[in-house]
């Protein structure tokens, strides 16, 4: 049985808070799921005999990492998606496993890829469940979220799939499946709240699109989308539509969005809006570059997720890293075509380290919560230990953001529960995980040999039919009566 109090002592703690800075040989105590207290004193607690005390010496203490956009019902999915474009992920994976994709498929992937979150240092995540294709498939999402211990948002999917037999006639089943499970499935959780990720928009009739925005207002919960994915398309775009009904929301959070332009950028700094990216699928897929620039010249929250293992490991180190020399590389290459050499190397360690902490806080509405070593928030903290190289780190930000791999983390602590202690996840009955997922993922793996894979020039024609379907969608905003009425 764990102890209600923990006392961590030692080390060097990256606390993330502005007021508070690093500390070396500091303590921390813990009183249930929350930060009691930080010292700069590594014995400053030790007179509290009934709590459990976990030697930091030697390693960084930071808070618990923040996933704004992963997409665990595709956790079983790795690597199928590591030589495919945006078009072809859609028809070819996306499109194509939530046809076939059960809900007992469900609770194992999210079971098991929120696990793998946690080995990774990651505590809370925006758990983006695009397949709810029948009740249960909601039941079961949340239920492994529950039952992993993470900390998050559950984002209740409107995409349809081909899935027999369906368990919604219609959109109005699908959002009163939405109102019962905000209702009945999160009262007095403190780890989880709800969310709903709208129909990817253009796909769908506007008046639809509006419906569901409408309906996270009144049940007060989070709204995502997945926004200005495809780069140079039309689709997945429509956020002036948007505004000029009044349904572009603060907190609203915008997915990828590589292909926006100016004039959307300003709707979403205008309207409170925010950004998390996902850096290894977006430059693989063809999304475009990151849209980190665009979010500092407006000033708009940026956070970072890691979207699918289709494409890549699952941990946020990975996605730190990628992202910050993805984006070094964009700004020396400005200083190069001045015929120059840049003297100074921007973002730093310290921006990616927000991104992945702060920064995610902030896009899931969670910053008074998680994000850094503070008085008062909540228990969710990591302890990093450096495997490699024979000797500690020099520079510790620098370490956790280009040098640390998911076997580096030693310990997590999520909602002040223990999850992994000295580099091995605990609490869980590890045996049926695997075995749950494993039995998933061959199920899924006999249906994917039916599956009629598209060639390239197929999907294009796909695409550029989605394309003229989301031109009319959007259309649909306006009428005779909108113009008469704006214009006089």
């Amino acid at each position: 049985m764990e102890l209600h109090k923990k006392v961590i002592r030692g080390g060097i703690y990256i606390t993330m808070d502005a007021n508070i800075g690093d500390i070396k040989n500091g303590a921390v105590l813990l009183e249930g799921n929350i930060i009691k207290e930080i010292s700069h004193s590594e014995h400053a607690f030790d007179h509290h005999q009934d709590a459990e005390f976990i030697d930091a010496h030697g390693a960084i203490v930071m808070p618990g990492m923040v996933d704004a956009h992963r997409h665990n019902w595709m956790s079983l999915f790795r690597g199928v998606s590591t030589e495919e474009s945006l078009p072809a992920f859609l028809i070819n994976t996306f499109y194509a496993f939530g046809g076939v994709f059960t809900a007992s498929n469900m609770y194992a992937a999210v079971l098991s890829g929120n696990i793998n979150a946690i080995n990774a240092g990651t505590t809370t995540v925006y758990e983006i469940n695009d397949c709810v294709n029948t009740p249960d498939h909601a039941f079961n999402a949340i239920q492994g979220m529950k039952d992993s211990g993470i900390r998050g948002i559950y984002a209740y999917g409107m995409q349809v799939y081909n899935f027999e037999p369906s368990g919604f006639k219609s959109q109005e089943d699908r959002l009163d499946m939405a109102r019962h499970l905000s209702c009945t499935q999160f009262n007095r959780q403190d780890r989880l709240g709800m969310g709903m990720l709208i129909s990817d928009l253009g796909t769908v009739p506007f008046a639809h699109s509006a419906q569901q925005i409408r309906l996270t207002d009144e049940l007060g919960i989070k709204c995502v989308s997945h926004t200005g994915a495809a780069k140079t398309s039309i689709l997945l775009r429509g956020l002036r539509e948007l505004d000029d009904h009044g349904l572009l929301r603060p907190g609203h959070l915008h997915a990828h969005s590589n292909g926006l332009t100016g004039e959307d950028w300003k709707l979403i700094a205008q309207t409170g809006g925010y950004v998390v990216s996902t850096p290894s699928s977006e430059l693989q897929m063809g999304m475009g570059f990151l849209p980190y620039r665009a979010c500092v010249e407006h000033d708009i929250p940026f956070g970072l997720g890691t979207d699918l293992t289709g494409v890549t490991t699952d941990d946020l180190f990975t996605q730190m890293n990628i992202a910050l020399q993805i984006e070094r590389a964009l700004a020396n290459d400005q200083i190069h075509q001045r015929d120059s050499m840049p003297f100074e190397i921007t973002p730093t360690v310290r921006d990616a380290l927000y991104w992945a902490t702060m920064g995610g806080a902030k896009v899931m509405g969670l910053a008074d919560e998680i994000g850094s070593l503070s008085v008062g928030k909540k228990a969710d903290l990591i302890i990093i230990r450096h495997r490699e190289g024979f000797v500690p780190m020099m520079n510790y930000a620098g370490g956790v953001v280009q040098m640390t791999h998911s076997n580096d983390v030693d310990t997590v602590i999520a909602d002040g529960v223990i999850r992994k202690r000295h580099g091995k996840l605990c609490g869980y009955d590890l045996a049926k995980v695997e075995m749950l997922a494993q039995s998933a993922f061959d199920s899924l793996a006999k249906k994917s040999k039916s599956f009629n894979t598209l060639a390239a020039s197929d999907i294009e024609k796909f695409f550029r039919l989605a394309e003229r379907k989301a031109s009319y969608h959007f259309a649909q905003a306006y009428s005779k009566e909108y113009f008469d009425r704006t214009l006089n």
